[in-house]
């Protein structure tokens, strides 16, 4: 067993427990997949504890800062002035918007998106560390605000190429197209840089049924 093989198995031991069954977010109640080490105090856990039989989160969708409770999260949504992700746009299509984030600049933003996005990916541990990685947001426009589909994430500086740390479309939107999209937007990254690229290893679950759906629609349209 390599040093990287005993990382990865130690880390789905200690994280083989779920800590929240469910996460309230925008309008949606989500069932989780996996653990993530979201940083609550002693008495916001035995508050989320006392609340319910099930352990729930709530997380704004906007600005992704968790609470405890339904109360804090309303009260937060009214002076949360977020409307879209932090960053600049760098690629549009109708109502879809892809947002590159730096995560040295809105750190904050960047690890609580991380922490989320934790609960949905199995084998990535990349929380608190932001500095060195780009976030790229793909969000769907409303008349007031643009509220995120999925994301990926990607090393700013990669001796490898890799052109893609981790990936995850959010439940609700799953099986739409939207993973393909990101994935082939990572791709062009890599094109205009002059790089082949290619996706970190391990690849969770549900990043590999994506590149896996991904390619096989590639070679179709190729041979086609």
């Amino acid at each position: 067993m390599t040093e990287e093989d005993y990382d990865i198995q130690h880390h789905k031991q200690i994280t083989a427990q779920r800590n929240f069954d469910f996460v309230n977010f925008g309008e949606y109640q989500i069932k989780t997949w996996y653990f993530s080490p979201y940083p609550l105090l002693e008495t916001e856990i035995e508050e989320i504890a006392t609340n319910s039989n099930r352990a729930n989160l709530w997380v704004c969708d906007m600005c992704f800062k968790y609470m405890a409770d339904a109360l804090t999260l309303e009260i937060h949504k009214v002076i949360c002035t977020r409307k879209h992700p932090p960053g600049r746009k760098v690629y549009q299509r109708g109502a879809h918007t892809i947002w590159e984030v730096d995560g040295a600049k809105d750190k904050l933003y960047c690890q609580n998106l991380s922490l989320f996005g934790k609960l949905f990916i199995d084998v990535k541990t990349l929380f608190f560390d932001c500095d060195n990685f780009l976030f790229y947001i793909l969000t769907d426009a409303t008349p007031s605000t643009d509220h995120i589909l999925g994301f990926f994430s990607k090393e700013k500086h990669s001796f490898d190429e890799y052109n893609l740390a981790c990936i995850m479309t959010l439940p609700q939107y799953q099986r739409m197209g939207y993973g393909m999209l990101m994935i082939e937007f990572s791709y062009e990254l890599s094109r205009r840089a002059g790089k082949a690229g290619t996706p970190e290893r391990p690849l969770s679950d549900l990043g590999l049924r994506s590149y896996l759906a991904y390619w096989v629609a590639t070679l179709i349209r190729f041979f086609r």
